[in-house]
C-alpha cells in the first residue's frame, strides 16, 4: 500500500452553530491522502520512499470487526428487562444532557454497511459506497447497530442514537458479511469520506495481525510469518 499526501482539500470549521470548535473558525488547507495498491521490488520501495510526494509504504493488512462478547447465563439466571423509553448507552455518555446533538456535522461509519429501510434512519440521507465488492446492504448487522447508536432515531419510543440531529451520513461498506476486510479498502474509504465532507469518521474494526500471521504462515516459517505481519501492522 502506498499512501501519498500532495493533495489538499480546503476545509472550514466543521463544527458550527455554536458547537465546540476545533480550535480555529479560519478556513484551513490540510492534506489528503490518496492510497493505491502495487506490486513493488526492494528497489521500487526504496525509490518511492526517497520521494517527498511519498508518506508511506506498508504492506496490506487483513481487518476484522470488533463484536460483542457473549456471555454465559444461565436459562434460570435470565430476567426479561421492562422497556426503556431510553438505552443505557444515552446516559452513560450523558447524550441525554447535551444541548448538542448533531445537527450540521456529517458522519461516516466505515463498518459493514447499513439497511436502510431500518425505521431508525427515517429521514437521514444515507451516501453509500462499497469496498468489499460484496454490495451495499449490511449483511452481518454490525454497522446498523453502530450507525443506530450514533444517529438513529428512536425506534417504537426508545431512544438509540447520541447525535439524533444528524441529517447526512456517509456508509462505506469496509467489511464483508463475515465482518472481514482489508486495510487498502479502509484507507480509500478513510479518503472517500474525507473527500465527501466526514467531520467525524467511525470505525469499530481492528487489524488483524493474528489473521494474518497466521495466512502467512502457510507460506512461511512462523518467525518470518510473524515478523512480515509486525512490520505490516506498525505501517
Amino acid at each position: 500500500i502506498v499512501l501519498h499526501a500532495h493533495r489538499g482539500l480546503g476545509t472550514g470549521e466543521p463544527f458550527e452553530g455554536g458547537v465546540a470548535t476545533l480550535g480555529t473558525s479560519a478556513a484551513t488547507t490540510v492534506p489528503v491522502p490518496q492510497v493505491e495498491l502495487a506490486d513493488l521490488t526492494g528497489d521500487n520501495v526504496r525509490d518511492l520512499a526517497r520521494d517527498p510526494q511519498i508518506a508511506a509504504i506498508t504492506l496490506p493488512m487483513p481487518l476484522t470487526m470488533i463484536g460483542p462478547v457473549a456471555e454465559e447465563t444461565e436459562a434460570s439466571e435470565e430476567v426479561a428487562a421492562a422497556p426503556a423509553a431510553i438505552a443505557w448507552g444515552i446516559s452513560a455518555v450523558r447524550a441525554d444532557t447535551s444541548p448538542f446533538d448533531g445537527a450540521g456535522v456529517n458522519v461516516a461509519v466505515l463498518d459493514t454497511g447499513i439497511d436502510s429501510s431500518h425505521p431508525a434512519f427515517q429521514g437521514v440521507t444515507l451516501v453509500e459506497q462499497d469496498f468489499t465488492g460484496e454490495g451495499n446492504g449490511d449483511l452481518q448487522g454490525h454497522g446498523t447497530h453502530c450507525a443506530g447508536t450514533i444517529f438513529g432515531r428512536d425506534v417504537d419510543g426508545t431512544r438509540i442514537g447520541v447525535a439524533r440531529g444528524v441529517t447526512r451520513a456517509l456508509i462505506g461498506k469496509v467489511l464483508d458479511g463475515n465482518g472481514s476486510g482489508s486495510s487498502e479498502a479502509l484507507f480509500n474509504a478513510i479518503t472517500w469520506a474525507t473527500e465527501h465532507g466526514a467531520h467525524v469518521v467511525s470505525m469499530s474494526l481492528g487489524f488483524d495481525f493474528p489473521g494474518l500471521v497466521e495466512r502467512l504462515s502457510q507460506q512461511m516459517p512462523v518467525r518470518l510469518a510473524t515478523s512480515r505481519a509486525l512490520e505490516a501492522y506498525r505501517g
